[in-house]
């Protein structure tokens, strides 16, 4: 799954902005509980547990340097292009 995929999705609200030397996507997960996300090379992986149990997303990234962090059940990925 790519940034733009989980951007276009229905059932996630998330947003990418684009800022020429820095892209980041804020994706709201809509969970309550535990959610981690961890960087591996050019992949987001992201684990969250909501209503249907645990899930997993992952993330293929653009080439750069990433931080990824979730706050509140919101994630946030920022990578420098």
């Amino acid at each position: 799954m790519s940034l733009q995929h989980i951007a276009d999705r229905d059932d996630v609200f998330a947003r990418r902005y684009d800022y020429g030397d820095e892209e980041v996507l804020v994706a709201d997960l809509g969970v309550a509980g535990d959610a981690s996300v961890d960087i591996l090379d050019d992949v987001a992986i992201v684990v969250f547990e909501d209503e249907e149990g645990s899930r997993q997303i992952e993330l293929q990234l653009p080439d750069g340097g990433a931080q990824a962090f979730i706050t509140n059940g919101v994630l946030t990925i920022e990578v420098g292009l």
